[in-house]
């Protein structure tokens, strides 16, 4: 098992036979308890509310593991989900970007809206500095 962590955030990240999985599984809640029992003794709370647990594979690995819904986190059961977000970046299950393509997209188009109804007041530099300023992350990338 392996932890990331960034500012309140912390990953649990357990690796795990597709076709063996309670031990992996057994794994995660045992030592996910220790983290909230960590957690309580230096005056921090996890949130079961914003916990979210994810299967990561091929879709082969994925199809072998159907049959976890739900994985107990801290004390919680917590259902699978199909994507999640880290560091504002949306990643399904199959490690693709394709929800997180679909809100930059949606979030370009809101802020170029925005922008519009602004834009006869503002000058080209000034425009152009907002418009890349209030854009989410990976947009320069993909050129919104």
């Amino acid at each position: 098992m392996s932890y990331h962590q960034f500012a309140d955030d912390t990953q649990l990240v357990v690796s795990m036979d597709s076709t063996n999985a309670m031990p992996a599984i057994d794994r995660l809640a045992h030592r996910s308890a220790a983290v909230h029992h960590w957690f309580l003794q230096n005056g921090l709370q996890l949130n079961a509310d914003k916990s979210e647990v994810v299967l990561l594979g091929t879709p082969a690995q994925l199809r072998s593991a159907t049959n976890i819904t739900t994985v107990d986190v801290a004390g919680s059961t917590l259902p699978v989900a199909s994507k999640f977000k880290s560091l504002g970046v949306t990643i399904d299950s199959n490690l693709q970007f394709n929800y997180h393509a679909r809100n930059v997209a949606k979030a370009c188009n809101f802020h170029t809206r925005a922008l519009r109804h602004v834009r006869s007041l503002l000058t080209d530099d000034v425009a152009q500095s907002r418009a890349a300023s209030s854009l989410p992350g990976w947009t320069t990338a993909m050129h919104c």
